[in-house]
Order: C-alpha cells, then sequence, then structure tokens
C-alpha cells in the first residue's frame, strides 16, 4: 500500500485569504502517505499566491492520522506530513519562524474511523493562517488639496498681496530671513491658501479647536514665503498685517498660529501672540461716528503713546474698515483669526461608527463659525468633548481606503451625553464635495 495514490483537498475560497483575521485550509493524504505530489504542490502555490504575506503572523500545521496501524507508527506519520507542507511553504516564501507544527497521531479525529470516508477526513494536516488586524490609511485629503495662489515681490520693497477670496497681507521691507539668519535679497516668491468657507476648512483637514478647546474662526489662511526655493521667515520683532475678508466678526479676535501634528492635522494657538488694542499698536482701528454711523479707521503709529490716525475716505475704504478684521502676525505659516467660544453648558457626544476605515470625524455648527473633530478615547470609543449643548449642527464622517470613499451625516441638536450613530456608505469623490457644499 505504499504507492497508493495522495490527493489534496483545499476548503474554503481562496479569495477569502486577504481578509479574514483566522483562515483555515486542510491537506488530506491517501493511506500511509506523505510526499506531495506534483498537482498538490501546484494547489499549494496557488494558496501561497493568494496570501496576504505581510499581514500574515503565523501558520499553524497540525498533523493527524486515522486509527490504523501502531500509534506510535501514526504520530510519526503525522509529524511527516506536517514537515512536508512546512517545507513546501518556506520553500515558497512563508518564513519558517512563523510556521508552528503540532501532531497529534491517532488522537484527533475529525470522524468515526469505521468507514473508508471516515478515515479518509481523519488523514489530514490541518493549516490554520492568522493574520494580523489590516491596518487601513485614510487618504481622503489627499483627494481634496485645495489649490495654492502664487504671488512675486522683492525683499527691499513692502510686499502686498490680496487673495482671490479678499485677504489681504502686508509684509514690510527687508523682514524676510533665511533660516541660516542671513537676509534674503532680490525676488521672494509668495504661495497663498485661504479658508472662509466650512468646505474648505473640513476639506484640508483643519478645525477650530485650540488644545481641544472650542474657537469661533474668522477665516485662515496659510502662507509661506521663499527666495530660490529657500523657505524664509520673519525676522525676530517683524510683524506681518493680515487683514481677513471676513465680516461681521467679534471685536476680541485674535492671532492663532497653527502647529501641524504628527497626523497631519493642525493645532492652533496664541503662542503668546495677540490682537493688538487700540491702546498697544496700529493692527486695529479707531472708532469714529461720521455722518450718523460707526466707522473705523486705521490706526497708525506704532508702538508709541503718539497715535495717529488716517481717516477712511473712499467708499471702498470704509467698505474695507468696516468689512473687515485687521490682526497682525509674527510668523508665516498657518494662521487663524479666532477667538475663544464661551460655552456655558458644555457636554461630550459619543459617536458610534465602524473605526476599521479611520473615519476622520467633524462637527460642523449652523450658527457658530466652528468646526470640532472627536478622538478616541481609553475605551477605543470615538468622543467630541466640551460642545456646547442646544447647539443644531452637521456631523459628518469620511474616510478614503484603497480608493474608495466611505461617508456618513446626520444632522443633529446636541443633548447632554448623547451617543449619535453613523453608518459609513460607499460614494464618489464627487458627491462627497458636493455634500461638503451644502455645509456653507
Amino acid at each position: 500500500m505504499k504507492n497508493t495514490i495522495f490527493f489534496l483537498l483545499l476548503v474554503c475560497g481562496l479569495s477569502q485569504y486577504t481578509s479574514a483575521q483566522n483562515h483555515k485550509e486542510i491537506v488530506l493524504f491517501d493511506y500511509d502517505q506523505f510526499i506531495l505530489t506534483d498537482k498538490a504542490k501546484s494547489k499549494l502555490e496557488e494558496v501561497v499566491l493568494k496570501l496576504d504575506l505581510a499581514q500574515l503572523k503565523t501558520v499553524e500545521l497540525n498533523g493527524n492520522t486515522d486509527a490504523d496501524g501502531d500509534s506510535k507508527y501514526n504520530i510519526t506519520l503525522s509529524k511527516n506530513r506536517a514537515n512536508e507542507v512546512s517545507h513546501y511553504l518556506v520553500a515558497k516564501g512563508i518564513p519558517a519562524e512563523k510556521i508552528q507544527l503540532k501532531f497529534e497521531g491517532e488522537n484527533k479525529p475529525v470522524a468515526e474511523n469505521a468507514s473508508d470516508k471516515g478515515k479518509q477526513q481523519n488523514r489530514r494536516v490541518e493549516i490554520t493562517f492568522t493574520f494580523a488586524e489590516k491596518e487601513f490609511t485614510n487618504t481622503i485629503f489627499n483627494q481634496l488639496q485645495k489649490e495654492s495662489q502664487f504671488f512675486t515681490g522683492k525683499s527691499n520693497e513692502v510686499i502686498t498681496i490680496i487673495g482671490k477670496e479678499g485677504t489681504k497681507i502686508t509684509i514690510p521691507k527687508n523682514s524676510l530671513k533665511k533660516a541660516n539668519g542671513k537676509f534674503a535679497i532680490g525676488k521672494i516668491d509668495i504661495e497663498l491658501q485661504e479658508f472662509y468657507k466650512k468646505s474648505d476648512v473640513v476639506a484640508a483637514n483643519l478645525h477650530t479647536m485650540s488644545n481641544g478647546i472650542m474657537l469661533e474662526s474668522g477665516g485662515m489662511v496659510y502662507i509661506k514665503a521663499s527666495s530660490k526655493g529657500e523657505e524664509l521667515q520673519l525676522k525676530k520683532g517683524t510683524e506681518m498685517i493680515l487683514e481677513f475678508a471676513s465680516k461681521d466678526n467679534s471685536n476680541d479676535m485674535q492671532t492663532f498660529y497653527g502647529y501641524p501634528k504628527e497626523d497631519k492635522t493642525v493645532d492652533w494657538s496664541t503662542n503668546d501672540n495677540y490682537t493688538v488694542t487700540e491702546e498697544e499698536n496700529w493692527s486695529t482701528y479707531a472708532v469714529f461716528y461720521w455722518d450718523g454711523r460707526e466707522q473705523r479707521d486705521t490706526i497708525y503709529g506704532g508702538k508709541s503713546t503718539r497715535k495717529a490716525f488716517k481717516r477712511a475716505t473712499t467708499d471702498a475704504e470704509k467698505v474695507s474698515a468696516i468689512g473687515s478684521t485687521i490682526l497682525t502676525s509674527t510668523k508665516l505659516g498657518w494662521i487663524n483669526c479666532d477667538r475663544f467660544y464661551e460655552i456655558k453648558d458644555k457636554t461630550d457626544l459619543l459617536v458610534d461608527i465602524d473605526l476599521k476605515y479611520k473615519p476622520e470625524i467633524r462637527l460642523v455648527f449652523k450658527d457658530i463659525n466652528s468646526i470640532m473633530s472627536g478622538h478616541i478615547d481609553k475605551n477605543n470609543k470615538l468622543v467630541l468633548s466640551g460642545i456646547p449643548v442646544g447647539r443644531k449642527a452637521t456631523l459628518m464622517a469620511f474616510s478614503c481606503v484603497e480608493s474608495e470613499v466611505y461617508f456618513a451625516t446626520k444632522e443633529i441638536i446636541i443633548d447632554k451625553n448623547a451617543s449619535v450613530g453613523l453608518d459609513l456608505q460607499k460614494t464618489s469623490v464627487a458627491e462627497f464635495k458636493t455634500a461638503l457644499q451644502q455645509l456653507n
């Protein structure tokens, strides 16, 4: 009986190998055999080709026999069967250190040994593939990048640029320096991005939070200056002026600086900078009354105690003075016109959602220019903390994994310690962008 035929049975679909956390295959042997035939090798090769080797943690091989013959001999036979499969898998690229061998002889039957059919099911090697949980990468923001605007100026002249959405930025002359401390000379290249619409803020992976505390925004910009490809910064003690195009801002708006974090989000901080008041500097407005209405004029005069005022005279200057907010900044990069939003009654919001696709969560308020993001707590739950009770908002989740976009949204009124469920559904980039536009 030493020359009887060996055959291999693969149980389960091959397509499941790349997604299952644990996956089992069974190799069946004919009577008293352990050598792999060419047909068996071909089948095993097909299995290996379907494996996600990057996620493969372990392979357990458990050899077994039927109850015929001596039990000691059957232990050796089951070991030989497991070894034969192991040698083949290693030859096909599976690391030997990931393979674990077990051999049970006749002691672990899966069928009765009273019939040939039952014995055949017991002559087997069980193969258990264990995979690590697949780590998905959310690439949604790669699909939504906003186009930059580009300007040029000269280092020895005041550089003034006006963005497409109305942001006016003024950089003093001879104020830009290189990383080595030397001043830039000649042509200066300026890159600008503006973020006033809620849709643009969400699409750029931004929010209005400072160390988890809610902010109300009057606009955000990203500004970069360079000379011959070398990035520049403002010299110490120099301030540039930013006139934000947003209207009806509160008078306590401040300059917040954005600091990118490891997860590529931007956190906002005043970083010891401030909105300069009328008593301190020339970056705000003095209040005049002209023809019965309030008129704010730009204050000049630096930090001197003596101040000179330049009255806005043309209609355009008057509209600009009333309809914009002027701040100063000591840095380039991410800059936000913000104020801390006072919350009298705050709560936490638990979001019930499948975290497998690492979704981004945003809470976009209806009547406040604020956008908050969530975090994973110690219980592996997604939470938004310190949000105002009773406010209307749009709760949304979105992700892009392996070129597939997933999106969920829900209109809510924030209740005390509420829990809201979101169910991600597959959509297209175009449909997601359309949904973002509805936030504005």
